[in-house]
């Protein structure tokens, strides 16, 4: 295959896991592309995925040039939730499994005092999980984006993904998931509806069916099958962070009313929903949902602390700011040597959290300088007619940033 001719290209970069060494990820028409660390101040040759690897973009723009962020704690492979060993590669899909997941059999075993039993759930939370997760790498790959691993653990899985470039893609990766959860429950119905026994356990996302793993096994099986991926279906619809549910929402939101308020709005539903999971726990005393439930509302606290992080806000008090301790106040004795401490935790929570918000601004920039960028050579190429009226809005939300950040430089 011939190299590409020169041409400048938009390359957008995108928060994923470095991939085969690689020190720097970009898109470019709505694939993910790869390249080496580069020099300060170099435009980099970007090379495609290996699909077609020999494909090169001789020529970037200059937001092409724009590193991407370091990939967020519970991708990093340092992090406990990451201690993990391959089982392979599928579907060029390196699928790792959680040396936590493990301990599931034991526990399910003493739990259930079965050991065929617990075996046998374990076994089809597995392949349930896992299906889950191809397909959110499927659909990825089908909207221009690319996956390239999953990691099976206790709560779930985990696909390191990324979708294609619009909020469609973005909620179909997301609503991959839950639709092969449905697609297994369509093809196990049949197995719980001719046997009126097992009916009310397999709907009930309480309970577990009674199944003995008796002469009629493979039918108790096709149940827990069932049982299982309605289950995780169930689950995985509620909007709330980080479930696909609440993927799914915010993409519809953002796809309404942009991505920066989308992610605002998205954050409170995701909150009062994860509350009220959590309230659901409690009136019905499940041990399990209770648990999960305040493990996605811690999440989704998290979240929403992030999120107003990012905003401008005054965090001074009658004229004092004391976000930097005292440092606002007049010192009578200014010729005093200053003294050394140590910041307290406090003041390190505080400094963090101007980090973090200066951060997320220079990320909002950068994307609303790619999002014009791509704006503008559509109009350029098509004319003003060619933009939606969600295109029409993005462009003049782009442009109104990009001024006001101007005129706060000057």
């Amino acid at each position: 295959m011939k190299p590409a001719s020169t041409r400048e290209v938009v390359a957008i970069p995108i928060k994923h896991r470095r991939y085969e060494g690689s020190d720097w990820q970009y898109r470019v028409c709505g694939t993910v592309i790869f390249c080496d660390k580069i020099p300060d101040n170099k435009a980099p040759t970007l090379h495609f995925r290996a699909d077609v690897s020999n494909v090169k973009v001789e020529t970037c723009s200059k937001q092409a040039c724009i590193p991407t962020f370091e990939p967020d704690a519970i991708m990093n492979r340092n992090s406990p939730l990451h201690w993990s060993f391959s089982i392979g590669t599928w579907y060029h899909t390196n699928v790792r499994v959680s040396w936590f997941f493990l301990l599931l059999v034991p526990l399910l075993c003493i739990k259930l005092q079965s050991f065929p039993i617990g075996l046998a759930i374990t076994g089809v939370l597995f392949l349930t999980i896992l299906c889950h997760e191809f397909g959110h790498v499927a659909a990825a790959r089908a909207t221009g984006g690319a996956g390239d691993e999953i990691l099976i653990w206790p709560l779930g899985g985990l696909a390191f993904v990324q979708p294609g470039g619009t909020y469609a893609a973005q909620f179909w990766t997301a609503a991959a998931g839950p639709l092969v959860n449905a697609l297994l429950c369509l093809v196990t119905l049949p197995a719980v509806l001719e046997h009126d026994v097992y009916l009310e356990g397999a709907l009930n996302p309480f309970v577990l069916p009674p199944i003995v793993l008796g002469n009629m096994w493979i039918t108790e099986i096709l149940i827990l099958i069932f049982d299982i991926n309605f289950l995780v279906l169930l689950l995985n619809l509620i909007p709330v962070y980080p479930l696909d549910g609440g993927r799914m929402t915010q993409a519809v939101i953002s796809a309404r009313i942009g991505g920066e308020m989308g992610r605002h709005v998205y954050g409170r539903i995701g909150f009062f929903c994860a509350l009220l999971l959590l309230l659901g726990g409690l009136i019905a005393e499940s041990v399990w949902l209770t648990a999960v439930a305040a493990i996605i509302l811690a999440l989704n606290i998290q979240e929403t602390m992030q999120l107003q992080g990012g905003e401008a806000y005054d965090e001074s008090f009658m004229g004092y700011d004391f976000s930097q301790g005292y440092t606002s106040l007049e010192r009578e004795e200014e010729d005093a040597p200053p003294q050394e401490q140590r910041a307290g935790p406090l003041t390190r929570w505080k400094q963090k959290r101007e980090e973090d918000r200066a951060r997320k601004e220079v990320e909002r920039d950068q994307e609303a300088e790619v999002e014009l960028d791509r704006l503008l050579e559509k109009v350029h190429q098509h004319g003003m007619e060619s933009l939606s009226a969600t295109e029409r809005r993005q462009l003049e939300k782009a442009s109104k940033r990009i001024r006001s950040r101007s005129k706060d430089d000057d």
